[in-house]
């Protein structure tokens, strides 16, 4: 026959502290989940990727007309090229628009691996740009569209 009275074994308390082993897990999990919330604040929060940084440089040294800064962005072979007339004439153009506030890229997908297109906005205005960059990341080709002023 067999024995159905009470156990002798310690009964369990509701509350009980989990096992040590599973600290280290939570912590780890913590610290997983904080790197992913900062990691997603900054992707929200953003700021200028390189390209854009480069965009952002380029377009402010063509509106002061400062030719010697144009030319540290480009490569060898188009600031050899690149005359102050042009870069005068760019100059004359962006100036107007005023400060820059954004430089945002929007290559599109069909655009060559070194192209890069930007919209930029101005306090006064905005202006659509696309780059050529060489392998090294300078400038080597720069255009841009009409600039659009505020009315």
């Amino acid at each position: 026959m067999k024995d159905v009275g009470p156990s002798s074994a310690q009964p369990r308390t509701v509350g009980m502290q989990p096992p040590r082993r599973a600290f280290p897990t939570q912590l780890a999990i913590l610290v997983v989940a904080v790197i992913l919330v900062v990691l997603l604040l900054r992707a929200c929060i953003g700021g200028e990727n390189k390209y854009e940084k480069t965009a952002h440089q380029l377009t402010q040294a063509v509106q002061n007309n400062d030719f010697a800064a144009v030319a540290k962005l480009e490569n060898s072979q188009t600031a050899a090229t690149m005359g102050r007339g042009r870069l005068g004439r760019a100059a004359d153009q962006l100036a107007p628009l005023g400060k820059i506030k954004k430089v945002h890229e929007n290559t599109p997908p069909g655009d060559g691996p070194r192209v890069h297109e930007f919209d930029v906005s101005f306090d006064n205005g905005s202006v659509h740009e696309k780059i050529l960059f060489d392998p090294d990341d300078k400038v080597f080709k720069f255009q841009y569209d009409a600039p659009v002023t505020k009315k």
